[in-house]
C-alpha cells in the first residue's frame, strides 16, 4: 500500500476484504484428499446464518454424511473461541462446506478461503459466493440438494468446480491481483 498511499498522500489503515495469499494458504492447508464430511459455517450474526444448521442436518440424515462444526463452549451457545490455524484444520479437510448466508451485502471471505483449500462451497448469497461457486450461489434448498447430489455422485463435476474455483480465486483475489488493481486506480486518479 505504500506507492498507493504516496500517490494520493493519504494514509491507508486496510482494505476490505483483504486480498488472499493464495500460495500461503495452499501450501499450509490444501489438501486433494478430503473426507466426505459437511462442515457447516455458522457466521456470529444470527441473521447471516439463514438456514445453514438445518439444510446440513438434513443432507446429513438423507444421505449419511457426518457434519463437522465448531464447538459451542459447553455451558453457553457461544462458539468456542479458536486460532484461525485451529479454526482452519477443523473444516479445510471437509469435503463439503455449507454456508447459506442469505446475504449479498457480505464479500464472503469464508468462501476464498474454502477455493483455496479444494472443498466445495454450498449455498448463500455473498459476492464470492457467486463468482466461486455459481451453480450453489443460492439459499433454495431444492436447487442445493439437487446440485449437491450431482456432485456427490460425479467425481469429475466435484473436480470440474473445485477446478473453476480456484482459477476465479486467483483471477480475482490473490495478492497479487489485488495490488494490480489498486495501482491502475492509482494510475486513474
Amino acid at each position: 500500500y505504500k506507492k498507493i498511499q504516496s500517490g494520493l498522500n493519504k494514509k491507508i489503515n486496510f482494505c476490505s476484504p483483504a486480498p488472499d495469499n493464495i500460495d500461503y494458504i495452499y501450501d499450509k492447508f490444501y489438501s486433494n484428499v478430503k473426507e466426505n464430511a459437511i462442515f457447516v459455517y455458522l457466521p456470529t450474526s444470527m441473521h447471516r446464518r439463514g438456514i445453514t444448521s438445518q439444510f446440513a442436518s438434513y443432507i446429513s440424515n438423507k444421505y449419511n454424511i457426518p457434519i463437522v462444526q465448531k464447538p459451542f463452549n459447553s455451558s453457553s451457545e457461544i462458539k468456542q473461541h479458536m486460532s484461525w490455524e485451529d479454526f482452519t484444520n477443523l473444516w479445510s479437510p471437509c469435503l463439503w462446506h455449507f454456508n447459506l448466508d442469505p446475504s449479498i451485502e457480505q464479500p464472503g471471505i469464508q468462501s476464498t478461503l474454502v477455493a483455496n483449500v479444494g472443498s466445495i462451497n454450498i449455498g448463500g448469497m455473498n459476492e464470492s459466493h457467486q463468482i466461486l461457486f455459481p451453480e450453489t450461489a443460492t439459499c433454495d434448498p431444492t436447487i442445493l440438494e439437487n446440485k449437491f447430489v450431482e456432485y456427490l455422485n460425479n467425481p469429475e463435476k466435484r473436480f470440474e468446480v473445485i477446478q473453476y474455483a480456484w482459477t476465479k480465486l486467483n483471477e480475482f483475489y490473490g495478492s497479487n491481483v489485488v495490488k494490480k488493481q489498486l495501482l491502475q486506480v492509482l494510475e486513474e486518479i
